[in-house]
């Protein structure tokens, strides 16, 4: 790793000091005839290694250089270079070693180069230049040509100690305390709890399957819903809330049904449309009410929002961008000479037809002629997969022959060509950047003029299609048919295909035509150069429909088991097929539970989700079922048990349980809702928002929610959260673990050595939904936190004007001391109550000067907190001490006297009243 690291400074290093050379090669080499008589080129040779010093058996870079580029027109895309420089390496025993470099591939002129030394003491490094004729090797026809670059030579010592220098700081540790975006450059390992969702037009990556991220499959089996990287939360605890529109119940007594509640979306106007998550901001577009722009797919929008993911704070809010538009966001990390790194975020509508910023709502650029994407089968039989750097990637199958001799080609269309990364190193066309929107497709050709800063007026940008957009194109082999369908395809992997037509049983509508049951045939063209030719067929085989007249619905696929399904929609079963061998592995499955014919929100379709090595399925009839991927056995089920693990709702539906649907995921978790295609209001009692460990099945946490869904999603997941639309009052939710805050007092004064001591405080939820007007309004003091088994029940108090819960648990909170004597010990532990108090009475063991701090560990729904104050306990009072007897006196002749005196006094006191009455008489 450290070579690593030093390669990417090296880099840049290159890149910078590139800047001035190309300065001056322009300057120097002004393209014009060739010079008379040639000329000779002096040149200066520069070398540099690290580190230096470095300890023995650790792995050094070399750079080397010359001051001259070989061509002002040496770049990326010609092989106009410098040859032959020499390297040679004397250790400290003597024995040189010397390589050549036949051709420098860096257009700035500098070699790189690492070893690994292991004598101790002083290594001579020297770099040599050994000049050439411009027309040696290929160059280009201009003012140089004939010239001759002269020879240089350029030596460097490096130092090698026994000593080892300190490894390099890869990252630092994950947080122990709430986190936000930015993160911090210094912590590339934080990429494992930071995520983000790019939305249903985005493809998944392509270590997990084929497509883009889908909504529920309107003719087939497969479920698009986990993008491989995504992060979701282990808690149910809401951080906000935020109303769409008006929701829940009316209110009055003007309906025939008292109580109805609010529209929310089903089965056509869903609210919440395709919410999309970069760097820690939501994108979503408000509905406006039943504006007749709204679609099957969507309402017309009030707008487009961008928020903070944790807060809800708006960031920004457009007009401009078309209603129900937005189709996935775009984050592509270029790596190319001039720019390292990821390039700002980008708001794309279906298609790539228009580009806005992500951080403004700017529109950046128009697009046209894109080849359709998706998923194959079900998006115009155009695959899309997900490149190495985030690059949409599709595969463009074209028959430039005739029906009866095809003739097929296949392209590989890359979105990162959009923008035109080979710039001439001796000037040329800048990349588009956030101050130049010049976009320019790789053949030269300025597609697009920005005309917020400065560029063309009432231009039109356009794509025009140039070739310069596709990686390749090849020739596909004689023998495939003259028609047939990309299933999916997966990226430096392979091509599903399929020839044919599935078996169908139904008649018309959306699941196909009576009677089609005929063979079909599957096959992969290869897309791994390591184990064929690109474009050869790996496979084929050809599958007899299924006995019963099925309908057989395809399904996803799992490129890390080497698996792909297809479902039978009649009977809802499974059946798996080898990825790289077209063969059948396992099924048909038993079939699931009856209400399961009914599918999904949309389409009467059995669905099936992909991950981990599962096949997870969950439909109207509340059961999740997770089978392995490998031999198609039902490894668990959730839904159909008892408290914990039940979807039985009773009397509440009119199935017996609530009909339940994977949303969403990631970080070994299946993130659920429950959904109908039309829901009735009321909204029926108990729908829930559920989170399932995808290994088990058991349950991680519940939130009261019914989700509306239709054609696409009202669901995202990333960096620890998950947002959603809640038809019970038609706000956005957003869950994940929040920031606490922790206060106590101890007394100030009046305390002793063994005298007790009353140590007090409260632990408080500080999110951002706290603070809104209703939970602000209820909770004066704060909102208390409470235990992950209480969140439920707590969350819908604070947040669903629920009943407060009776069986509310609070959490612990650990008090420890540092006394006089530097000695640090734990003094107990309290829990906090339903106001969010703990107390702790302690006595001091000792007098002194005591520091108390109070910690909350944190939990799933809660990061840590704590506090520290401070008390002084002073030193215990000496016990009184009795009066002591005289010398020579016992104790028993003290006693005899007290007593008669007491006698004597007794009898004056009465003869004092006797004579005081005789008196009277």
């Amino acid at each position: 790793m450290l070579l690593t690291r030093k390669k990417i400074a090296a880099i840049a290093i290159v890149l910078i000091l590139s800047m001035s050379i190309i300065a001056v090669s322009t300057v120097l080499f002004p393209i014009t005839s060739a010079h008379t008589p040639p000329w000779s080129i002096p040149t200066y040779a520069f070398i540099n290694v690290s580190p230096n010093p470095v300890g023995v058996g650790q792995r050094v870079l070399v750079i080397m250089w010359i001051d001259k580029l070989f061509s002002p027109e040496t770049g990326l895309a010609n092989d106009y270079r410098f040859h032959n420089y020499q390297l040679t390496i004397t250790p400290p025993n003597g024995s040189a070693t010397t390589t050549t470099f036949s051709i420098v591939s860096d257009p700035t002129s500098a070699q790189t180069y690492s070893f690994t030394p292991n004598q101790v003491g002083t290594y001579t490094l020297n770099f040599t230049f050994p000049g050439q004729n411009f027309n040696t090797y290929s160059h280009p026809n201009d003012a140089l040509v004939n010239d001759t670059y002269l020879p240089s030579n350029a030596t460097t010592t490096l130092t090698v100690q026994q000593e080892q220098l300190p490894a390099p700081i890869e990252s630092y540790p994950l947080p122990t305390e709430y986190w936000t975006r930015p993160i911090y450059g210094e912590n590339p390992g934080w990429w494992t709890i930071s995520s983000n969702w790019l939305g249903t037009g985005a493809p998944v990556l392509a270590s997990v399957g084929g497509g883009d991220i889908g909504a529920f499959g309107i003719f087939g089996a497969a479920l698009n819903r986990f993008p491989g990287d995504a992060v979701g939360p282990l808690t149910g605890h809401i951080m906000w809330t935020k109303p769409l529109q008006s929701g829940g119940v009316v209110g009055g007594n003007t309906f025939q049904i008292q109580g109805d509640t609010y529209f929310e979306g089903s089965a056509y106007d869903q609210r919440y449309i395709n919410p999309i998550i970069m760097d820690g901001k939501i994108f979503y577009q408000a509905p406006l009410n039943f504006n007749s722009e709204g679609t099957m797919l969507g309402p017309a929008t009030s707008g487009t929002y961008c928020v903070d993911l944790r807060t809800g704070e708006v960031i920004w809010k457009s007009t401009s961008i078309p209603a129900g538009q937005i189709s996935f966001g775009y984050i592509y990390d270029t790596q190319q000479p001039n720019q390292k790194g990821v390039f700002p975020p980008i708001l794309f509508t279906a298609n790539f037809a228009q580009a806005y910023d992500a951080d403004t709502g700017i529109l950046l650029f128009n697009v046209t002629n894109v080849p359709g994407g998706g998923f194959g089968l079900f998006g115009g039989g155009v695959p899309e997969t997900m490149g190495p750097n985030g690059e949409h990637l599709r595969y463009i199958a074209t028959n430039v022959g005739s029906a009866s001799q095809p003739n097929w080609t296949l392209a590989q269309w890359n979105s990162s060509n959009l923008w035109n990364w080979n710039i001439p190193v001796g000037g040329g066309t800048p990349e588009p950047a956030t101050s130049n929107f010049n976009l320019t497709t790789p053949s030269g050709t300025v597609q697009y003029t920005n005309t917020v800063n400065g560029g063309a007026t009432n231009s039109t940008p356009r794509y025009t299609g140039d070739p310069g957009v596709y990686d390749w194109t090849i020739t596909l082999p004689s023998t495939l048919p003259s028609s047939f369908t990309q299933v999916t395809a997966i990226y430096g992997n392979l091509i599903l295909c399929m020839n044919g037509t599935l078996p169908a049983l139904s008649t018309g509508g959306l699941t196909g035509i009576t009677s089609i049951s005929s063979p079909y045939t599957y096959f992969a063209i290869n897309l791994n150069s390591t184990r064929g030719a690109i474009g050869s067929v790996l496979w084929t085989n050809t599958v007899n429909p299924p006995p019963g007249n099925l309908t057989v619905l395809q399904g996803p696929v799992d490129p890390a088991t080497g698996v792909f399904i297809e479902g039978y929609k009649e009977t809802m079963q499974w059946v798996g097929y080898n990825l790289y061998t077209g063969q059948k592995m396992w099924g048909p499955t038993p079939g699931q539970t009856a209400l399961d014919y009914y599918g999904n929100p949309i389409t009467p379709l059995i669905q099936a989700q992909l991950a981990y090595g599962k096949l997870y399925s969950s439909g109207y009839g509340g059961i999740l079922y997770a089978y392995d991927l490998t031999n198609g056995n039902l490894v668990w089920t959730y839904g159909n048990d008892e408290a914990g693990n039940s979807t039985k709702s009773g009397f509440q539906t009119p199935f017996g349980d609530y009909p339940t649907f994977i949303n969403a995921v990631g970080n070994g978790v299946i993130y659920l809702v429950s959904s109908e295609h039309t829901i009735s209001t009321p909204i029926y009692k108990g729908a829930l928002a559920r989170a399932v460990n995808a290994t088990d099945g058991s349950e991680i946490w519940t939130v009261s929610s019914y989700t509306g869904e239709f054609a696409s999603m009202s669901y995202a997941i990333a960096d620890g959260y998950a947002t959603w639309f809640n038809g019970y009052d038609n706000q956005i939710y957003v869950v994940g673990r929040g920031p606490s805050a922790l206060t106590m007092t101890a007394p100030g004064s009046g305390v002793y050595e063994g005298g007790p001591v009353v140590i007090s405080g409260t632990v408080m939820d500080i999110a951002a939904g706290t603070k809104q007007n209703q939970q602000a309004a209820n909770f004066p003091n704060g909102v208390p936190v409470c235990s992950d088994a209480s969140m439920k029940d707590w969350m819908g108090y604070v947040y669903q004007q629920k009943p407060q819960p009776s069986n509310f648990t609070g959490v612990p909170v650990t008090v420890s001391v540092l006394d006089s004597n530097g000695n640090t010990r734990t003094i107990g532990t309290a829990m906090t109550d339903t106001t969010g108090r703990f107390s702790l009475t302690w006595l001091p063991d000792i007098a002194g000067n005591f520091t108390v701090t109070a910690v909350f560990a944190g939990t799933n729904g809660y990061w840590p907190s704590y506090s520290v104050t401070s008390f002084a306990a002073a030193p215990a009072a000496a016990p009184t001490t009795g009066p002591t007897a005289a010398p020579g006196t016992s104790t028993t002749d003290t006693y005899i006297l007290a007593s008669a005196i007491a006698i004597i006094i007794v009898i004056i006191i009465v003869g004092a009243v006797i004579i005081l009455m005789t008196r009277r008489r």
